[in-house]
């Protein structure tokens, strides 16, 4: 059996995958429409991104199911096949994983706010995150991934789902902006609060995703891992996107993404990927400028 990764995190650096959206929107898909279906409708696309990222040298890939909750799903009228997207999703992605090699049940923003701001309850939003794990955690996935949350009360839903559907290992991304006082969610909660919120709720790794490009993940990789005892988790955009003829591009190159990815990963972090942009040429290029590294270890259980 190969270890579990809440071992194996705090032994030697692990790299995730990099972006699904910007992969299938590269292959097809349109702008507004929810990549889920895929999971159905085009899997043999989804596999090829799938495997694409474990060639690359991934140690963890995620599942296409980034909006799969019933919340999520109801925009399209998919709410009633949550389980099936799920279930599917994870089920395809392990038949594909390699023997030494994990999968990820990827679980997103609902993009709702709970009350008093939006419409619906912490319970409501507990029930969709549970309906998509019960998909995620039956079709086999080795741990939960739960990223881009840009509000601490809705990653605390998501984790505490997480808690009641499984013991899996469970790692949580939030999203930070950045003003001259520091690093903030959207909903104005500081780094350390939200670390020390999830620390204490369950999680096992803890970290950011998205909003910003890999030079602005070097400050913010420092702050993480000077939060928190735990496993530090980043996934930096690949850079920041420019608009071209009424479309945003990425002007980034893999190299200068591998070296700030390089740079970040000397801070103390244990587990870096990519995320919007960036595609398995940028995975394949980390993962050969990190092969020698000998890894990282969490605050106080080893040289940072």
């Amino acid at each position: 059996m190969k270890p579990d990764i809440r071992a194996l995190v705090r032994q030697r650096l692990l790299l995730y995958d990099g972006g699904m959206g910007t992969m299938l929107f590269a292959a097809g898909l349109l702008d507004g429409e929810s990549p889920e279906p895929w999971n159905w409708e085009k899997p043999e696309i989804v596999d090829a991104v799938y495997r694409a990222y474990y060639e690359a040298g991934s140690d963890v890939v995620q599942t296409n199911t980034f909006g799969g909750t019933p919340i999520k799903l109801a925009e399209r009228d998919l709410q009633e096949r949550t389980y099936e997207a799920n279930c599917l999703a994870a089920k395809n992605l392990k038949a594909l994983c390699p023997a030494d090699r994990y999968t990820a049940g990827d679980v997103g923003p609902t993009g709702k706010f709970m009350k008093p701001m939006g419409e619906y309850t912490r319970e409501e939003f507990e029930a969709g995150f549970e309906a998509q794990l019960h998909g995620l955690v039956d079709g086999g996935v080795d741990m939960i991934s739960i990223e881009t949350m840009y509000c601490l009360q809705e990653a605390l839903c998501a984790l505490r789902a997480a808690r009641k559907v499984c013991s899996l290992p469970v790692a949580v991304c939030m999203t930070f902006d950045r003003n001259p006082r520091g690093f903030f969610t959207l909903m104005g909660e500081t780094v350390p609060a939200c670390l020390e919120a999830l620390e204490d709720n369950g999680a096992d790794i803890v970290g950011s995703n998205c909003s910003h490009g890999s030079p602005v993940f070097i400050d913010l990789a420092r702050v993480l891992r000077d939060s928190t005892d735990l496993p530090v988790i980043v996934q930096p955009n690949r850079g920041k996107p420019v608009l071209e003829r009424e479309a945003m591009v990425y002007k980034q190159t893999a190299e200068e993404f591998a070296a700030d990815a390089a740079t970040i990963a000397s801070l103390g972090v244990n587990v870096i990927g990519g995320c919007c942009g960036t595609t398995p040429e940028f995975i394949a290029l980390l993962r050969s400028r990190l092969r020698a590294s000998p890894g990282a270890a969490p605050r106080g259980e080893g040289p940072r």
